[in-house]
Protein backbone atom coordinates (compact mmCIF):
# COMPACT_ATOMS: atom_id res chain seq x y z
CA UNK A 1 0.00 0.00 0.00
CA UNK A 2 3.44 2.32 -0.04
CA UNK A 3 4.19 1.22 -3.57
CA UNK A 4 4.25 4.66 -5.32
CA UNK A 5 6.13 6.56 -1.95
CA UNK A 6 8.33 9.32 -2.69
CA UNK A 7 11.55 8.31 -1.72
CA UNK A 8 13.10 8.29 2.12
CA UNK A 9 8.91 8.33 3.33
CA UNK A 10 8.37 4.89 4.03
CA UNK A 11 10.68 3.30 7.03
CA UNK A 12 11.52 -0.26 6.65
CA UNK A 13 10.31 -1.51 10.02
CA UNK A 14 13.29 -3.15 11.83
CA UNK A 15 13.65 -7.25 12.47
CA UNK A 16 12.67 -8.64 14.36
CA UNK A 17 9.95 -6.08 14.52
CA UNK A 18 9.52 -6.41 10.42
CA UNK A 19 8.79 -10.06 11.12
CA UNK A 20 5.15 -9.16 13.18
CA UNK A 21 4.37 -5.70 11.60
CA UNK A 22 4.22 -3.49 8.72
CA UNK A 23 3.58 0.12 7.56
CA UNK A 24 0.75 1.11 5.08
CA UNK A 25 0.21 4.18 3.90
CA UNK A 26 -3.73 4.99 4.25
CA UNK A 27 -5.92 8.16 3.06
CA UNK A 28 -5.13 10.13 6.83
CA UNK A 29 -1.00 9.29 7.02
CA UNK A 30 0.95 5.89 7.57
CA UNK A 31 0.06 3.45 10.01
CA UNK A 32 2.11 -0.17 11.77
CA UNK A 33 -0.27 -2.69 10.83
CA UNK A 34 -0.01 -6.63 11.82
CA UNK A 35 1.75 -9.17 8.81
CA UNK A 36 -1.02 -11.14 6.62
CA UNK A 37 -2.26 -14.26 8.40
CA UNK A 38 -2.25 -11.72 11.66
CA UNK A 39 -4.74 -10.00 13.07
CA UNK A 40 -4.12 -7.53 16.31
CA UNK A 41 -7.33 -7.10 18.61
CA UNK A 42 -8.03 -5.05 21.75
CA UNK A 43 -7.58 -6.61 24.20
CA UNK A 44 -10.72 -9.27 24.99
CA UNK A 45 -12.62 -7.37 22.13
CA UNK A 46 -13.55 -7.72 18.63
CA UNK A 47 -12.10 -4.15 17.51
CA UNK A 48 -9.11 -4.10 15.20
CA UNK A 49 -6.31 -2.11 15.78
CA UNK A 50 -3.25 -0.49 14.30
CA UNK A 51 -0.49 2.40 15.51
CA UNK A 52 -1.21 5.78 13.62
CA UNK A 53 1.30 8.11 12.67
CA UNK A 54 -1.32 11.01 12.97
CA UNK A 55 -1.69 11.18 16.68
CA UNK A 56 -6.13 11.63 18.30
CA UNK A 57 -6.98 14.98 18.27
CA UNK A 58 -4.56 16.49 15.91
CA UNK A 59 -5.91 19.68 13.66
CA UNK A 60 -7.24 19.12 10.54
CA UNK A 61 -4.25 18.38 7.88
CA UNK A 62 -4.00 20.79 5.22
CA UNK A 63 -5.80 20.20 1.78
CA UNK A 64 -3.47 21.33 -0.62
CA UNK A 65 -2.71 19.87 -3.80
CA UNK A 66 1.30 19.14 -2.98
CA UNK A 67 -0.01 17.80 0.62
CA UNK A 68 -0.51 14.06 0.62
CA UNK A 69 -0.81 12.48 3.84
CA UNK A 70 -0.19 9.06 2.69
CA UNK A 71 3.07 10.32 2.63
CA UNK A 72 3.54 13.35 4.88
CA UNK A 73 1.99 12.23 7.58
CA UNK A 74 4.42 9.30 8.91
CA UNK A 75 6.81 7.62 11.06
CA UNK A 76 10.30 9.47 10.94
CA UNK A 77 12.02 7.12 12.86
CA UNK A 78 11.57 3.32 13.80
CA UNK A 79 13.93 1.78 16.63
CA UNK A 80 13.50 -1.77 17.92
CA UNK A 81 15.50 -3.74 20.64
CA UNK A 82 15.10 -6.43 22.89
CA UNK A 83 14.28 -5.69 26.29
CA UNK A 84 16.04 -7.57 28.89
CA UNK A 85 16.80 -6.79 32.86
CA UNK A 86 15.34 -3.89 34.27
CA UNK A 87 13.45 -2.71 30.94
CA UNK A 88 12.33 -6.73 30.78
CA UNK A 89 10.82 -5.94 34.29
CA UNK A 90 9.25 -2.46 33.52
CA UNK A 91 7.46 -3.70 30.43
CA UNK A 92 5.78 -6.77 32.06
CA UNK A 93 5.05 -4.42 34.84
CA UNK A 94 3.00 -2.13 32.44
CA UNK A 95 1.93 -5.05 30.67
CA UNK A 96 0.04 -6.15 34.40
CA UNK A 97 -1.36 -2.52 35.05
CA UNK A 98 -3.20 -2.31 31.85
CA UNK A 99 -4.67 -5.74 32.22
CA UNK A 100 -6.08 -4.32 35.51
CA UNK A 101 -6.26 -8.22 36.91
CA UNK A 102 -7.08 -9.74 33.83
CA UNK A 103 -4.21 -12.76 33.21
CA UNK A 104 -0.83 -11.85 31.94
CA UNK A 105 0.56 -14.35 28.72
CA UNK A 106 3.42 -16.58 29.54
CA UNK A 107 6.47 -14.10 28.19
CA UNK A 108 9.66 -15.80 26.60
CA UNK A 109 11.26 -12.55 25.32
CA UNK A 110 10.03 -8.54 24.96
CA UNK A 111 10.88 -6.45 22.18
CA UNK A 112 10.44 -3.20 22.37
CA UNK A 113 9.33 -1.02 18.80
CA UNK A 114 9.59 2.89 19.50
CA UNK A 115 7.95 4.68 16.64
CA UNK A 116 8.18 8.24 16.08
CA UNK A 117 5.67 10.45 14.75
CA UNK A 118 6.75 13.48 12.14
CA UNK A 119 3.45 15.14 13.67
CA UNK A 120 4.74 17.05 17.11
CA UNK A 121 7.44 14.07 17.28
CA UNK A 122 5.02 11.75 19.56
CA UNK A 123 6.71 8.10 20.60
CA UNK A 124 4.96 5.67 20.67
CA UNK A 125 6.77 2.85 22.86
CA UNK A 126 5.38 -0.92 21.52
CA UNK A 127 5.93 -3.81 23.73
CA UNK A 128 5.53 -7.24 21.87
CA UNK A 129 5.68 -10.21 24.33
CA UNK A 130 6.75 -13.32 22.79
CA UNK A 131 5.84 -17.10 23.82
CA UNK A 132 8.60 -18.86 21.49
CA UNK A 133 8.80 -17.33 18.34
CA UNK A 134 5.85 -15.40 18.02
CA UNK A 135 4.13 -12.34 19.97
CA UNK A 136 0.76 -13.28 21.25
CA UNK A 137 0.11 -9.86 23.22
CA UNK A 138 1.87 -6.10 22.71
CA UNK A 139 0.94 -3.11 24.83
CA UNK A 140 1.46 0.29 22.84
CA UNK A 141 2.31 3.21 25.55
CA UNK A 142 2.16 6.61 24.90
CA UNK A 143 3.78 8.99 27.50
CA UNK A 144 5.71 5.91 29.69
CA UNK A 145 2.54 4.27 29.39
CA UNK A 146 0.08 6.59 31.19
CA UNK A 147 -1.96 5.52 28.06
CA UNK A 148 -1.62 2.12 26.97
CA UNK A 149 -3.74 -0.18 24.97
CA UNK A 150 -3.39 -3.70 25.38
CA UNK A 151 -2.89 -5.82 21.96
CA UNK A 152 -3.61 -9.47 21.65
CA UNK A 153 -1.87 -10.47 18.70
CA UNK A 154 -4.00 -13.03 17.18
CA UNK A 155 -3.86 -15.86 14.02
CA UNK A 156 -6.71 -15.37 11.16
CA UNK A 157 -7.73 -18.89 13.02
CA UNK A 158 -7.40 -17.50 16.65
CA UNK A 159 -9.47 -13.87 15.12
CA UNK A 160 -12.21 -15.89 13.32
CA UNK A 161 -12.73 -18.40 16.73
CA UNK A 162 -13.02 -14.91 19.23
CA UNK A 163 -15.66 -13.35 16.53
CA UNK A 164 -17.60 -16.55 16.99
CA UNK A 165 -17.62 -16.41 20.27
CA UNK A 166 -18.18 -12.72 20.75
CA UNK A 167 -21.31 -12.68 18.61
Amino acid sequence: MCDRAPPGTVLPVPAPVGHWAVIVCAASGQALVPVEGTVWLAHGTREPVSILALPPAVAPLPKTPDYDPRYSVRFKALYAAEATGEKRKRAYAYLKAALRGDSSPIVDRVVQLDAVSIIYDLRYNIYFFLQGRRPHAALACLDQCRQALVIDILTADEANARMARLR
